[in-house]
């Protein structure tokens, strides 16, 4: 496969019903020939960020801003399920060096694309529980890994459809059961159909 994934969504085909990643639709922020890394967006769990915090055994050094409560944590993948991570989008782009990318990874952070980026330094998490920082943002627990050509040959045996990045399928008003088959109508794919042509496939 030629060029990155990323930024980009995968769309979990129902070959891997019954699996974590049914129905699935994973933001991609990192693709290239040593792997792949992308975020569940359509599977929140029940609980919000507010309350995994005051839940957490560490001693907060300041007070939760009450938006916290609001933002439910949603399950990224079966990777590092210990880690909390954000995802935001900023009002403004980001124009930053090889250098100067390099330096933010170091400290946990990646920019996928021009206004968004991933974090998981706690020193950036803590501007938004502290609502020192107002941009929009979801919380993730765990993320979807894949190691060199590993996700090339999950596409190429039919596992994964991809769709170009679209920012309202992060942060839009789709409800979660909703965002797989809103993902295929965008790729021109009947839900139904797919799922008809699937279960065929398998008798």
């Amino acid at each position: 496969m030629d060029g990155s994934l990323s930024p980009g969504f995968l769309i979990a085909s129902p070959k891997l019903d019954d699996s974590p990643f049914e129905r699935a639709v994973i933001v991609m922020v990192h693709h290239n020939e040593q792997g792949a890394m992308g975020f569940i967006i359509n599977k929140p769990l029940t609980i919000d960020l507010g309350s995994l915090l005051e839940t957490a055994e560490e001693t907060l050094p300041g007070e939760i801003d009450e938006g916290c409560f609001d933002a439910s944590v949603h399950f990224g993948g079966p990777v590092r399920v210990e880690q909390l991570w954000l995802i935001y989008r900023g009002d403004e782009p980001h124009e930053l060096s090889e250098d100067e990318i390099e330096q933010l990874e170091d400290k946990g952070q990646l920019h996928f694309t021009d206004h968004w980026c991933l974090v998981a330094d706690s020193r950036s998490i803590e501007s938004f529980v502290y609502g020192t920082r107002t941009d929009p943002y979801r919380p993730y627990i765990g993320y979807t890994g894949w190691g060199p050509g590993q996700l090339e040959d999950e596409i190429e045996d039919g596992s994964w459809l991809f769709l170009d990045f679209q920012e309202d399928l992060v942060f839009g008003e789709l409800e979660p059961d909703e965002c797989w088959d809103e993902a295929l109508a965008r790729l021109g794919v009947n839900p139904m159909a797919f799922l008809m042509m699937a279960k065929a496939g398998r008798g």
